[in-house]
């Protein structure tokens, strides 16, 4: 999204847009003319020529509901946003004249402070549109100094504070921008058009006894003309907007530093858009279309926003889904948990991650960088934070996946071996014919080693409560990806017992202490597992027959030196009859197993490294298959996604 341009296009559009106004009365006033003129012929066919004045009587007519039309709702809208926002049915949430109610209230005045800081500007008053359910938002007022911005009940209870955060972004660039100000002179001048179809409208209805006066032709003629007026100045209206929406939805990106903020938002609209749950109730909606942060008029001519489409594909780069707009449980934003302006502060962290006390003079130059790139324009971040800020943003996609289709491309993506060409082609095609395929690799090329195996993880849980049929699908599509070059590693093995696993939807609890479920009893199985782990973990020595460091650490530790059994290739029947039967072990003795695996695998490692990821996503999926956490060693090796 290029910022600058935007903006650039918007002004210059704006200008050119506002002399157009000045177009419009003018046509306006030849239409009434020709109109009435036709009118008079039609009435007094005999007379010649007109009465003295006519076109002067009607033009200064025209101008005197128009303009005068204009000028009387310009008085009312001198009380500024504060007027707008009740007209809307808006209720203040700032002492004195209001405050929050509840927790969703409190953050959505907490994230307008956020906002105006990352804006430089200072804090407007809000308002909430209580009766109202869809997502929407506007901002109001002749400038900064007496501008509100409003928010509706649908929008603060099912929108992330991230997503909240877009969306108060995005009104704050109406509010920067000076959008505010035309769009307050648009109530006005709709509303002047108006009034001559409404005085056209007054000639046409009949009486008390249901009788309509010798005005009847010239008040259609109004009306015909007066509609026209209003055409027109919805037209105008149209177009202001629409070149505002794309600079606001890029300045939104500009303020929070992320793209999902408005992203999520959007796609939320989106999903209420195609259940029909869009429509604002307010009956001043329809001349307050073009400032609410979407609008619900499908007509392309008349439409006061881009299509929601082309506005989240433009923030986006492609096509996403919509997402569920689900009611969300209130947090409490003052917990300690709660991290404001989510969208920066991860980027800073991650810039000086790993910078100790011995940080370098570099390392605090590029920090430096990183916070006035940041400061100064979002699109120069990727070229300095790189894959991290990528991947953060991917994460917070993928933490809304949902559909069947979003997590049958993902589960089948994150089993392809990297650089594994015909397991690609493969998953192509178990994922052929669904529209969000090409989405879901995107996003999950942008992940890590520490984030591939938990979103993994989440993405099978989730698919876990679907229908068998699906998930015995996906089982099998897994199978086909797996072979597709012709041969199965051990690590796929482990992935694929872990996959029937978590599919399967039971998590049973490990049963109880009977005396013949502990290591010792269980020996043999122990010794099976542990050496095929060895082939993932040991995979050099294996291959040469022998026994590895990890194996043999581990066997010392479970066994006494005298008796460590040697290593030996288990058969894959074996292996996972002893998965099964190692299932047995009772809930104390499974942490003791996973914990001798997991030390033997960090022993000789250096501080503050860990072992390969191909070792810890083994040990990972041990862990799953056994129902138990993983030891804090592990568990830092990987983020959670949940």
């Amino acid at each position: 999204m290029r910022f600058r341009q935007h903006q650039d296009a918007a002004h210059t559009a704006s200008r050119r847009l506002l002399l157009l106004f000045l177009g419009v009365l003018v046509l306006l006033v030849l239409a009434v003319n020709g109109a009435l003129a036709l009118v008079y012929r039609l009435t007094f066919p005999w007379a010649e020529g007109y009465p003295r004045l006519f076109f002067e009587t009607n033009t200064a007519l025209t101008l005197l509901f128009v303009l005068g039309g204009c000028w009387f709702e310009m008085l009312r809208l001198r009380q500024g946003g504060a007027h707008v926002a009740r007209l809307a049915g808006g209720r203040p949430i700032d002492p004195p004249d209001g405050q929050p109610r509840d927790l969703y209230e409190k953050r959505l005045r907490n994230v307008v402070d956020e906002v105006a800081i990352a804006a430089s500007m200072k804090p407007p008053p809000v308002y909430v549109l209580e009766r109202e359910e869809a997502i929407n938002a506007f901002a109001a007022g002749w400038d900064r100094d007496d501008a509100v911005i409003a928010v509706t009940r649908g929008a603060l209870e099912r929108l992330t504070r991230d997503e909240l955060q877009g969306v108060v972004a995005h009104e704050f660039s109406h509010l920067f921008h000076g959008d505010t100000r035309l769009n307050m002179r648009l109530i006005g001048l709709v509303w002047g058009l108006q009034m001559l179809y409404n005085f056209g409208h007054s000639f046409v209805e009949p009486d008390e006894r249901g009788r309509r006066g010798a005005g009847l032709v010239v008040g259609l003629a109004l009306m015909g003309v007066g509609s026209l007026g209003w055409i027109a100045g919805r037209m105008l209206k149209a177009a202001v907007s629409r070149q505002r929406e794309f600079l606001a939805d890029a300045s939104a990106v500009k303020y929070t530093r992320s793209i999902d903020g408005i992203g999520g938002a959007l796609r939320k609209v989106a999903d209420q858009a195609w259940r029909g749950r869009d429509h604002i109730h307010n009956a001043q909606a329809e001349s307050l279309s073009h400032l609410f942060f979407v609008s619900r008029l499908r007509w392309n001519l008349f439409a006061t926003h881009p299509p929601l489409g082309e506005r989240i594909r433009r923030i986006y780069g492609f096509e996403v889904v919509p997402l569920a707009a689900r009611v969300l449980p209130p947090e409490d934003d003052d917990a300690p948990a709660t991290r404001p302006m989510t969208g920066l502060a991860p980027l800073t962290a991650a810039a000086g991650a790993g910078a100790g006390q011995g940080e370098s003079e570099s390392v605090r130059a590029g920090e430096g960088e990183v916070r006035e790139a940041l400061r100064h324009d979002v699109t120069q971040a990727p070229a300095l934070v790189g894959p991290a800020q990528r991947e953060r943003e991917a994460l917070a996609r993928i933490a809304r996946w949902q559909g069947p289709g979003e997590r049958r491309a993902a589960v089948l993506g994150l089993l392809v071996t990297p650089g594994q060409d015909r397991e690609w082609q493969a998953w192509a095609e178990e994922t052929a014919g669904l529209a969000v395929a090409a989405a879901v690799r995107a996003e999950l090329d942008h992940l890590t080693p520490a984030t591939r195996l938990p979103v993994w993880e989440v993405m099978l849980r989730r698919s876990a409560k679907a229908p068998l049929a699906e998930r015995r699908g996906l089982v099998e599509a897994a199978r086909r990806i797996m072979t597709a070059d012709g041969q199965v590693s051990p690590l796929d093995r482990l992935r694929w017992l872990a996959m029937r696993h978590l599919l399967s939807g039971d998590v049973p609890r490990p049963p109880p202490v009977a005396g013949d479920n502990d290591i010792a009893h269980l020996a043999k199985d122990v010794t099976i597992v542990t050496a095929f782990l060895a082939r993932i973990i040991d995979a050099r020595a294996c291959e040469l027959g022998q026994s590895g460091a990890w194996y043999q650490a581990v066997m010392q530790e479970l066994w006494t030196p005298g008796a460590v059994p040697a290593w030996s290739a288990p058969d894959v029947d074996a292996w996972v009859q002893a998965w099964n039967r190692l299932m047995r072990l009772s809930a104390m003795q499974r942490p003791v197993l996973l914990k001798a695996w997991v030390d033997a695998a960090f022993q000789g490692v250096a501080e503050g490294a860990a072992p390969d990821s191909a070792t810890c996503d083994a040990l990972r999926l041990s862990a799953l298959l056994m129902d138990t956490p993983s030891p804090k060693a592990l568990a830092d090796q990987y983020i959670d996604v949940r």
